[in-house]
């Protein structure tokens, strides 16, 4: 398997637990607060990395000089931009809110291309091309149901890809100067980074983190700590490994399959069948499948 194949098998296997997990974030988000579980997320990925961290990889010393981009990369990513993204899934929705992500791959790729001189195949804009009108139709097939576009909701996620993508770049350049670096490595620093940095939030903002626990059942607790798990540690371990071995342009057009896959998780979730605009939105998908995979059948 190519490095490129390897990226897309990790790049997929995190949107299957992110989009799965998502329903969980929208739900406590509209429950609790979008700040609150923001910080859960946080606290039960670092739970989760420390031990093995210590364990498993006890050895590996990070010096700042060195580690800088993935403690900036979890600042902005993983705490602001996921506190604005979780706003935005607290408004309209995650389907809706990660149809945004449609324009990652483009202020990514761009980015890319001019500075590290990533190569891009022409005809894998094709496969970004069918991405867009897989996005188009997702997005007119939700315009039809709600008859309008939520504005706040729109300006946060709009923030929070741009925040997103930011950190996507940071994370690239961590691993460019990290070679021996893992997935792993940099979601433990991110986590980190991100933990920390909730203390700003305090003089200003009541979390309430207890507080919400107690407004949760023992069964809601646990869904919220296994949505956590698969949405912020698994799936962005997974993701992180991606973006240090594929080509960043394909690699996040791959989350573009997010909107569609959550869409079909609310659909189990809500028992609602979907509707001909999600069938052919998902034809859109196979069909940039078939180009984002070409150069490495055929070249």
């Amino acid at each position: 398997m190519t490095s490129d194949t390897t990226a897309y098998f990790y790049a997929f296997s995190s949107v299957l637990t992110f989009s799965t997990a998502a329903i969980g974030f929208t739900y406590f988000s509209q429950k609790v607060s979008p700040l609150w579980m923001n910080l859960l997320k946080c606290v039960v990925s670092f739970a989760v990395c420390l031990p093995i961290f210590f364990f498993l990889k006890g050895e590996f010393y990070w010096s700042w000089s060195l580690a800088w981009p993935f403690y900036v990369s979890g600042f902005i990513g993983l705490n602001v931009g996921d506190w604005l993204l979780l706003s935005a899934y607290k408004r309209m929705g995650s389907a809706r809110t990660l149809v945004l992500f449609g324009f990652q791959p483009f202020l990514v790729g761009s980015f890319s291309y001019f500075f590290w001189n990533e190569q891009i195949y022409p005809i894998q804009l094709i496969a970004i091309f069918f991405f867009v009108i897989c996005l188009f139709l997702f997005s007119y097939e939700r315009f039809k149901a709600s008859g309008r576009w939520e504005i706040a909701g729109l300006v946060f996620a709009f923030a929070g890809v741009f925040l997103d993508s930011v950190g996507v770049l940071l994370t690239r350049y961590a691993f460019q100067m990290n070679p021996e670096a893992t997935g792993f490595d940099a979601q433990y620093l991110r986590t980190l980074a991100a933990l920390l940095s909730f203390v700003i939030y305090v003089p200003f903002v009541k979390m309430g983190f207890i507080a919400g626990l107690r407004r949760l059942s023992v069964k809601e607790r646990g869904v919220a700590v296994v949505a956590s798990f698969f949405g912020t540690f698994l799936s962005l371990v997974l993701y992180m490994q991606a973006v240090k071995v594929g080509k960043l342009a394909t690699v996040t057009s791959i989350v573009l399959t997010d909107p569609v896959m959550s869409t079909f998780a609310e659909c189990i979730w809500l028992k609602i069948w979907p509707t001909r605009y999600l069938w052919l939105a998902l034809l859109s998908f196979f069909v940039a499948m078939f180009f984002l995979f070409y150069p490495q059948i055929y070249y």
